[in-house]
């Protein structure tokens, strides 16, 4: 009894994480609520909740289906054993290790060992650095990706072309035009940046 009052509760926690995962989703591609609180519920509070109730939950829900069916023996548990570890650890790598780098030139994801194409993009990087010019906020606000205008974003003060990654201005929640540099850490990793042309500073 005791088992089975846990797994409802943690029925319940997944419940509702699946629900905040649309409403925290919607909250960055659509704005119905602010960008920041979107990206903290999406991407730190939510995935190890979820993973967490999940696990419990379809833990208890697959043991008990394989003593119905009269087979919950050494080999069914420890095959269970193998799936949870297999499934908690690549969702935890996804979550804290991994790293996706973006291909300026296709608009797909490449892994982050993909050294050859970084090596030859810091190369191109090396001559956009020449570029002096410098945007105001203002001035920035109206590289936005809207109305054929590309897209920009500051990050530390250095102004990049996102136009092949922020689709209509927008990408995960973000919007071009503005300086994200605030909210850039919690996404990505600052050796993404090398994937795109910096196209000025920006100034106070």
């Amino acid at each position: 009894m005791k088992f089975f009052k846990l797994d409802r509760f943690f029925a319940w926690v997944l419940f509702i994480s699946m629900l905040l995962f649309f409403i925290s989703g919607y909250g960055m591609t659509r704005g119905i609520i602010t960008n920041s609180l979107a990206i903290d519920i999406h991407n730190k509070i939510l995935p190890p909740v979820t993973i967490a109730a999940f696990t419990i939950h379809t833990w208890y829900a697959i043991h008990l289906a394989f003593k119905r069916w009269q087979i919950w023996n050494w080999f069914t548990k420890i095959f269970l054993v193998l799936f949870f570890v297999a499934f908690i650890g690549y969702f935890n790598y996804l979550q804290y290790f991994y790293q996706e780098k973006t291909n300026s030139d296709t608009g797909n994801t490449i892994s982050d060992d993909n050294s050859n194409n970084s090596a030859n993009t810091d190369l191109n990087n090396s001559a956009d650095n020449i570029q002096t010019k410098t945007f105001t906020v203002s001035e920035l606000s109206k590289y936005n990706g809207k109305n054929g205008q590309p897209s920009y974003i500051a990050v530390n003060s250095k102004v990049y072309d996102v136009s092949d990654l922020f689709i209509n201005g927008t990408h995960r929640g973000c919007n071009a035009g503005q300086d994200v540099t605030a909210n850039f850490s919690d996404v990505h990793s600052q050796s993404i940046l090398s994937q795109f042309s910096i196209v000025g500073t920006l100034v106070n």
